[in-house]
């Protein structure tokens, strides 16, 4: 990075303007997801620190028996984990993790620029832009997960040079795999919303080379790679929703939750630095507009497949039409704004690639000028309001006015805890017993629960499944006792009847549950609506311990997929030591 200190330096201390309301009030926030998020965080550094890895979640999330982790970017939340552990506090995590997610997304929007040969001071203003973008905001302000897949999006400019170019090598598809694999390490389904954008570059790179045979060969043995990159991933999915029914994520209305990017001036959304990106779509518009005549090939490709990318996640595209053929979407892809978010980091850097362009064609050294200082304008602007919107929510969460459900941005029902005010939780952020901060709060989340049929992709139905779930879970474990032991979990209780008892437990078809040393088998067991289960108890104290028996192919596919991610860390950091790069030099002169 020496040759690049400048755009580092510029970066990290607009990274710091960023982060500086949590650093000057000492004071941490978490928003809709915190919770989610940081109780899988939680659970990895647990099983980290005992050594004690599992399948379901032994430390969180009730401690219900719960699939929940290996479902959900498990290998990057084993090293979110790892550095919660060698942190000590849930704050200093919380500075850490958002100085390494803005700092990287920024740096990478500066290198993707300089791979389209802007220059290095528009670079870093489209990397301060980007880092205070709709795209990665999310994460400081509500800790959103899905921003830290989007953070890495400017990685893939140089992969999609090549493939317009053609230059399908084995070893550029490979990278191209690894990059696709590491990326779904942190969200599957962002990934799916991207490799889409990818495809028009393919189809034309494909037409271009000569040798297409190979050229085929060499793609497909990268996709290959990267599904062994990812089956660690991939293969829990698979097996948890096959002979499953899971309780999906929140449906929600895909019209509601269209991207409003088009709109000039507009109301509730997170950060008012979304006026800047609204500025930039509707000057990239009229720059196509202008200067089509003038601009390359490559950069009316990728301008287009920019601008439609962020155009279908409006309410442009038909969405009321879709939500009625496909409801499926209501939950899973939620957020039609997700796919305009995908779109986002290349629609900054082709912005200015395309007035950047024109003024090198026509030679207007005014037009070059106009662009650098807009660049730098909307940069400053665009951290402004950011962080002027990071300050507001810090001041929000230390009001004595705000509850603890306000603070979370969620309902009063979704929360259970003895807390009624958020800022009464802070004391938890600066403690080294990193289990007060999730021991105090209980926000209901009942994703990937198993339950006895599909629930109606309805707002309202959704609402009773949240309220039925923290009836039957959180409300209930305070009669229970919980230790976790090797690979599972033991409930115990003390019953003065033998029947029916309905737990706080839930149970997927690969479970395995064992009451006071007898395995129960499924006939035994009755599951309800909202994923609870009932077992026969006897007088006396119960002891049910919870396990799970993962298939063997799941444990194969984590364990290639793990291993290969090990080798390929290693090569990486052998690649950075002198001797190594002297060693390919005299490689590559034999």
């Amino acid at each position: 990075m020496s040759k690049n200190r400048t755009a580092v330096t510029i970066l990290t201390l607009a990274t710091l303007v960023l982060l500086s309301p949590l650093l000057l009030n000492q004071h941490a926030i978490l928003g809709v997801d915190g919770y989610f998020q940081y109780n899988r965080i939680y659970e990895a550094a647990m099983q980290i620190r005992h050594g004690n890895f599992s399948f379901i979640n032994l430390y969180s999330f009730q401690q219900a028996g719960r699939v929940v982790n290996s479902l959900y970017s498990p290998l990057i939340t084993y090293l979110a984990g790892a550095l919660l552990l060698l942190l000590g506090t849930w704050f200093k995590f919380q500075l850490v993790s958002n100085f390494l997610l803005y700092f990287t997304s920024g740096y990478l929007m500066y290198r993707a620029a300089q791979k389209l040969h802007l220059p290095k001071k528009l670079s870093i203003s489209l990397g301060v832009i980007f880092l205070s973008s709709n795209a990665v905001y999310g994460f400081i302000l509500g800790t959103t997960w899905r921003t830290v897949a989007l953070g890495l999006l400017p990685m893939f400019v140089g992969p999609i040079i090549d493939l317009y170019k053609g230059e399908w090598t084995l070893t550029k598809m490979l990278k191209l795999g690894v990059m696709v694999g590491f990326f779904a390490q942190f969200q599957v389904l962002t990934i799916v919303l991207f490799l889409p954008f990818l495809v028009p570059f393919a189809v034309h790179g494909l037409w271009q080379t000569k040798y297409r045979v190979n050229s085929l060969l060499n793609l497909l043995a990268g996709a290959l790679f990267a599904v062994i990159l990812s089956l660690n991933a991939l293969l829990p999915i698979l097996e948890v929703y096959r002979g499953n029914t899971l309780i999906s994520p929140v449906a929600m209305d895909l019209v509601d939750n269209a991207s409003k990017i088009l709109q000039p001036l507009y109301t509730g959304v997170e950060s008012s630095s979304d006026i800047v990106l609204t500025v930039i779509v509707y000057a990239m518009i009229v720059g196509l507009i202008l200067f089509w005549s003038q601009l390359k090939p490559f950069t009316k490709l990728f301008s287009i497949t920019a601008l439609v990318y962020v155009i279908i996640g409006t309410a442009l595209f038909p969405w009321d039409l879709v939500q009625k053929a496909m409801p499926v979407l209501q939950s899973y892809l939620q957020m039609p704004r997700r796919i305009s978010l995908a779109g986002t980091p290349f629609l900054i850097v082709a912005t200015a690639l395309v007035y950047y362009e024109a003024a090198r064609d026509t030679e207007s050294q005014s037009l070059k000028k106009g662009v650098m200082v807009t660049g730098l304008v909307l940069g400053v602007l665009s951290l402004s309001l950011c962080t002027q919107k990071v300050a507001h929510n810090v001041h929000f969460t230390t009001q004595e006015t705000t509850s603890l459900a306000d603070g979370l941005h969620t309902p009063k029902v979704n929360v259970h805890s003895k807390l009624t005010r958020i800022s009464q939780l802070q004391p938890a952020f600066h403690t080294r017993d990193l289990s007060v901060l999730i021991a105090q709060v209980d926000r209901t989340t009942p994703d990937y629960v198993p339950v006895t049929h599909k629930i109606a992709n309805r707002p309202a139905v959704y609402s009773q499944v949240y309220r039925q779930y923290t009836q039957k879970f959180s409300a209930q474990r305070q009669h229970f006792k919980y230790k976790v032991i090797h690979k599972g979990i033991q409930v115990s209780w003390t019953a003065k009847h033998a029947k029916m008892r309905e737990l706080p437990v839930t149970a997927y078809k690969r479970t395995v549950l064992t009451l006071n040393g007898r395995r129960i088998s499924a006939t035994q067991i009755k599951h309800h609506w909202v994923g609870n289960i009932s077992i026969q108890q006897k007088v006396g104290r119960n002891v049910l311990t919870i396990g799970y028996a993962d298939s063997f192919i799941t444990k194969l596919g984590d364990f290639m997929a793990e291993i290969l991610w090990l080798v390929i860390a290693v090569l990486l950091i052998l690649a950075k030591l002198p001797d190594w790069q002297r060693i390919r030099v005299k490689a590559t002169q034999v």
